[in-house]
């Protein structure tokens, strides 16, 4: 019997996921006796070699920039978009390190006020927390704090593309008492995850295509996910929004809760005006350090799609 033709094809996909996990895992060594003070100074050097060398996603940073703040002239738009490269190269080389330091040191690079007092009250009252928040600052850095305190949190993730790289982030994740729950899992998985363990993270502003709801973001109706208000409406939690933003190896953690009036009945109006509340407190912090939000990926796809369309037609 001859063998599948796409056999050698597999062979080479799972070597290559071998070479990733274990160039991963050195580079996970290195940065675990490094010091923190030479991780994220690492992280900003890595950003401006992107910035210099890996421009695929310049255009889409760019191109959102300047949907965003109309306003800006063309030298502080390229500053602006410098200014992510750097955020982002220090977010992704401090993440990988953020997950090796003991829940001691991390609690000393974080400035959180109110944070912990406001956690464990809600813990020990079980009044289960569901924390909304984007693309933006450091959410790794805030789960990590807040699953270390209590009995842990859980958060709503993405599987990687890698199975051996994505298990070992999840261990990891676990051992420091932050629940991973596939986004694949739907609406019940994350309900009862969040009765479970009193705090379910969700970070609520990617595009979602047909299946989100429209609301503005800086003025421009974009695709959101409605699983935040839906929760809401479910398991009727404390809506908190949460934003952290990274400082050149530290952090501020800043918590505000929304307050809601819940329906007799979900209705299409409830769910979008719920939404359009919390990606408008996104925003507004977004609009304070636009440089460490995640510009890179593409947020007004359909407003893409449209201008695309134009420039064929012409």
């Amino acid at each position: 019997m001859a063998a599948p033709k796409n056999k050698p094809t597999f062979k080479l996909v799972y070597f290559r996921y071998l070479l990733e996990f274990l160039l991963m895992l050195v580079f996970n060594l290195i940065l675990f006796v490094l010091p923190w003070t030479l991780t994220w100074r690492l992280g900003r050097g890595f950003g401006w070699i992107a910035y210099k060398l890996l421009t695929k996603r310049k255009s889409t940073v760019a191109r959102n920039i300047r949907r965003a703040f109309p306003d800006l002239g063309e030298s502080e738009i390229e500053a602006l978009i410098r200014a992510c490269y750097l955020h982002w190269g220090e977010g992704f080389i401090s993440t990988l390190k953020l997950w090796m330091i003991s829940q001691r040191k991390a609690r000393s690079i974080v400035d959180a006020p109110g944070v912990d007092d406001y956690v464990l009250g809600s813990i020990a009252s079980q009044e289960p927390i569901l924390y909304f928040t984007g693309h933006f600052g450091s959410w790794e850095m805030a789960g990590r704090y807040v699953g270390g305190l209590g009995d842990g949190a859980a958060s709503i993730y993405r599987i990687q593309k890698n199975p051996l790289v994505d298990w070992f982030l999840t261990k990891i994740r676990e051992y420091h008492q932050l629940e991973l729950v596939n986004s694949w899992s739907g609406i019940p998985a994350f309900e009862e995850a969040l009765k479970r363990t009193y705090g379910l993270a969700v970070v609520g502003d990617q595009y979602k295509g047909r299946k989100g709801i429209q609301v503005d973001f800086f003025g421009i109706p974009s695709s959101t996910p409605r699983g935040a208000a839906i929760l809401t409406y479910r398991a009727n939690p404390k809506l908190v929004f949460l934003a952290c933003t990274q400082h050149r190896g530290r952090y501020k953690i800043k918590i505000e809760e929304i307050e809601y009036e819940r329906p007799q009945e979900m209705t299409e109006a409830w769910v979008h005006d719920l939404t359009q509340m919390l990606t408008s407190k996104l925003e507004q912090e977004i609009r304070k350090y636009p440089e460490q939000y995640f510009w890179f990926h593409r947020r007004w796809r359909d407003l893409d799609r449209r201008d695309r369309k134009a420039q064929s037609a012409s």
